[in-house]
């Protein structure tokens, strides 16, 4: 079953909170795929023929979508499926770049032996709840959110969340989803299961997200100068 399930990644063009981050985003993904001799499995599905110029230089294939203004992921792996002849599929958003390196083929290895329990497989990255430190400002002063008398970092506890770095999706689940009124409700109805993800989480949405991983990625090639 794994030559069969290609890795699909949709980008678009635009982002109203982040522009052209995908141009940067992309490469980096691209590089994940490629050290682990999965390229050929992956397909960038996109709405900008920049991006999809960039994808091939980057030695991944490309299907150029012709988008509305509202898609979402799930919608342009769906539109791309319709043709295809495969059961499931990894959607690889490349907007949460850290992954680690025997991610894809753990998540092989659960679907395949369960193959019928799950809808989709997701990862899930572990943080600390930090949650007793969140501040807001009246004014000029700065307040906790709440009202915990402890503010100690070693009561901190770990908590899992789902981190959106990888999906492996039937796509007989993916057209239920497509069909329903509320794509969003139906998909994380389905019935699903976790693996976690042991790298550090950064979801990048913001110009703010982007600086930071740019700072990252100058701070470590420095490092590697050294």
């Amino acid at each position: 079953m794994t030559s069969k399930i290609p890795i699909l990644i949709p980008i678009k063009e635009h982002s109203k909170r982040c522009q052209k981050k995908n141009y940067s985003l992309l490469p980096y993904t691209a590089n994940y795929l490629l050290n682990l001799g999965l390229n050929e499995m992956a397909c960038v599905i996109t709405d900008s023929k920049g991006l999809r110029e960039l994808a091939i230089e980057l030695n991944l294939k490309s299907h150029l979508e012709v988008r509305n203004l509202q898609q979402d992921e799930l919608t342009s792996c769906w539109n791309y499926a319709i043709s295809k002849n495969f059961d499931a599929f990894f959607l690889c958003p490349v907007t949460q770049p850290f992954r680690s390196n025997n991610l894809i083929f753990r998540m092989l290895d659960l679907f395949e032996k369960e193959f019928d329990k799950w809808d989709f497989i997701t990862t899930v990255s572990t943080v600390q709840d930090r949650s007793q430190y969140f501040i807001y400002t009246i004014g000029n002063n700065y307040c906790f959110v709440n009202e915990s008398k402890n503010r100690k970092g070693n009561d901190c506890k770990n908590v899992s969340m789902i981190d959106g770095a990888l999906y492996l999706i039937k796509t007989s689940f993916l057209k239920t989803v497509i069909k329903s009124k509320d794509q969003n409700e139906t998909f994380w109805n389905g019935k699903f299961t976790c693996i976690e993800n042991e790298v550090p989480f950064m979801d990048i949405d913001t110009e703010y997200d982007m600086q930071k991983f740019d700072f990252l990625r100058e701070y470590f090639n420095r490092l590697m100068l050294i």
